[in-house]
């Protein structure tokens, strides 16, 4: 029995290097560059979501998930603008998958496209479609053109806040609340411990809804050139059907996409200049191939690391999803990589993009400590806010030489809150019975078991006190602020991007382009200077994977039915043909490592 159980144990192992290695061929011969046509029309699809960084799973790029990150759309769209090539975009949307922060930046980029000259068109089947098509919509006006499919809807039914609670729940399980914040508008807790929002929360949320809806409203009323009047009067009326979205001026046109693609092909074949028949090409192809008129053999142009935070924050290496690639932000992880930056001469400016809602207030020390240093090193740190800098995305962000967020980032919430819940009641009703044996007074202190005693209280205040002096007193360091006026607005108070700017909590609004400018000015550079980025920390690429499975490192991953003996003879018969695809796969490395520190022009 255990000779057979080590024969299949064998074959199960050399059939998953086998499709290992074929799945590491594929993706290399995937992502070999195309060749690109002379006259190109760039083809977007903004319906699929954009990750803040690349899967760093080699079982998710031995998958194929290559997923299409935030910087790379802006990069690429950018060099696209510089590209004689390109004659303009043609984007497909219709489903809110963005956040409104990242909306903006989208919304920037494809502007910045069209002051180049060149044209841009947006086609959706329907914005919403029995959903809300805010977003999209928002997305979509950014665009010369703006075609919708007839029976497609207009479903621009305005921005709501939804804030559900469940102490009432919780009163019925017997289970009590106990949680304690600095200060009143830290609400995260009030779901909770409260059966409707407090004054405090309810006060910040309607500022917050408000202040978008106002950006929104603001924003599509300029780009389709007509008044905020008439963009409120449309949302009151929505959802609107496709000839009412015409008469209001809303869409350009009711048309299917083959037509908007037709209307693409003749508006690159009269843009002229040389070249044959334009053609659509995808943005991933277009950024894989290599950049038109930039000279790659620039190496003195300056080296920027670029380190993205995404997540919530915590303590120890960021934990990625095998399959997904989705990561936390492990406080470790982004140290060592900020420590990589910091002993590396060549790199003169670390570029932190942070997108979380917040976390670990220790964690979040740990890389604050480290941006810190890189500043005391001489090597400036801008920040760039994603979607959300919240609570410990902010305490990580504000001692950053400069933070750049988008008028739609939430950003803010400079405050603390800790408790936990007590079940006591609920297992006395079911019938258990827990006795506790300890030692120490608060040896129980978060025991689900038992609330807070006095003195436990009386630590735990003590605890928030400590935690929230110190946020306070980091902001105004940070942020050259008066510690009076952080303190007056702090109080765990969430703010939009526009909002944090008034008050100095954000230096400039933007995104990855905004972030990139600053990084010129802290190094003295031209507004238009080269730089180079490399992305830190490495990613384990599917190559390393795959030769850990063939080395020694992989006898672990063998069931324990074949001995070390009888795997390293097994394999030795294919450890030439492993010499023979190693090439190729060290290649999709490269691609990897190198790509990212190509010189970037105006970003």
């Amino acid at each position: 029995m255990r000779i057979i159980l080590r024969v299949f144990a064998i074959i199960g192992f050399l059939s998953v290097l086998l499709v290992a290695g074929a799945i590491g061929l594929g993706v290399h011969l995937a992502n070999r560059q195309p060749k690109l046509p002379d006259s190109i029309v760039l083809e977007l699809d903004l319906e699929k979501p954009l990750a803040e960084a690349p899967a760093n799973s080699p079982v998710a790029g031995l998958l194929g998930d290559h997923r299409t990150t935030v910087e790379q759309v802006v990069r690429t769209l950018n060099r696209a603008s510089k590209d004689p090539r390109v004659k303009g975009i043609i984007a497909r949307t219709g489903n809110g998958v963005h956040s409104f922060a990242v909306t903006q930046e989208l919304r920037d980029s494809i502007a910045k496209l069209r002051k180049e000259g060149r044209f841009a068109i947006v086609h959706a089947e329907s914005f919403g479609e029995m959903g809300n098509g805010m977003q999209p919509y928002y997305l979509a006006t950014a665009f010369e053109q703006v075609w919708m499919q007839p029976m497609g809807d207009m479903a621009i039914t305005g921005m709501q806040a939804e804030l559900t609670f469940l102490r009432g729940t919780l009163d019925k399980l017997k289970v009590e609340p106990q949680f304690r914040k600095r200060e009143e508008y830290k609400s995260f807790a009030e779901q909770y411990t409260e059966t409707g929002p407090t004054p405090a929360n309810r006060e910040a949320i309607d500022s917050l809804i408000g202040d978008l809806f106002n950006q929104w409203v603001t924003d599509v009323a300029l780009a389709r050139g007509i008044n905020d009047a008439a963009v409120r009067a449309a949302v009151d009326k929505a959802p609107l059907m496709d000839k009412e979205a015409l008469d209001a001026k809303l869409v350009d046109k009711l048309a299917y996409w083959d037509e908007a693609v037709d209307w693409a092909i003749e508006k690159a074949k009269a843009a002229g200049g040389t070249g044959g028949e334009p053609e659509l090409v995808s943005l991933q192809d277009y950024n894989r191939a290599p950049p038109e008129g930039i000279d790659m053999s620039i190496t003195d142009a300056p080296l920027v690391a670029m380190i993205v935070g995404d997540g919530a924050i915590m303590r120890g290496d960021s934990q990625a999803d095998p399959l997904s690639g989705d990561e936390s932000f492990g406080a470790a992880t982004i140290a060592a990589a900020f420590d990589q930056a910091i002993e590396d001469d060549n790199v003169k400016a670390i570029l932190f993009r942070v997108n979380s809602p917040g976390g670990s207030a220790v964690a979040s020390e740990v890389v604050r400590r480290k941006v810190l240093k890189a500043k005391a090193k001489g090597k400036p740190v801008i920040v760039s806010m994603g979607a959300v800098a919240a609570s410990g995305g902010y305490w990580v962000s504000m001692g950053a030489d400069r933070i750049v967020a988008e008028p739609g980032t939430i950003t803010g919430s400079i405050g603390v809150i800790a408790g936990k819940m007590v079940v006591r009641g609920l297992t006395d009703w079911a019938g258990i019975n827990v006795e506790p044996i300890s030692r120490g007074a608060n040896a129980g202190m978060w025991s689900s078991n038992t609330p807070f005693s006095e003195t436990q209280e009386a630590r735990l205040n003590a605890f928030l006190d400590s935690t929230y002096a110190a946020f306070t007193q980091g902001v105004a360091e940070g942020r050259n602020l008066p510690l009076d006026k952080v303190k007056e607005i702090a109080k765990g108070r969430v703010y939009t991007g526009r909002q944090a700017k008034e008050l100095g909590l954000v230096d400039a609004l933007g995104g990855y382009a905004t972030a990139m400018g600053e990084v010129r000015k802290a190094l003295k550079l031209a507004e238009d200077a080269p730089v180079r980025a490399i992305t830190l920390p490495h990613k384990r690429s599917q190559f390393d994977f795959i030769m850990e499975l063939l080395s020694g490192d992989a006898r672990a991953a063998v069931s324990d039915a074949v001995t070390a003996e009888v795997a390293d003879r097994t394999l030795a018969p294919f450890r030439p043909a492993l010499s023979t695809l190693a090439p190729y796969l060290k290649a999709d490395q490269d691609m990897v490592v190198l790509m990212p520190a190509m010189v970037r022009h105006g970003f």
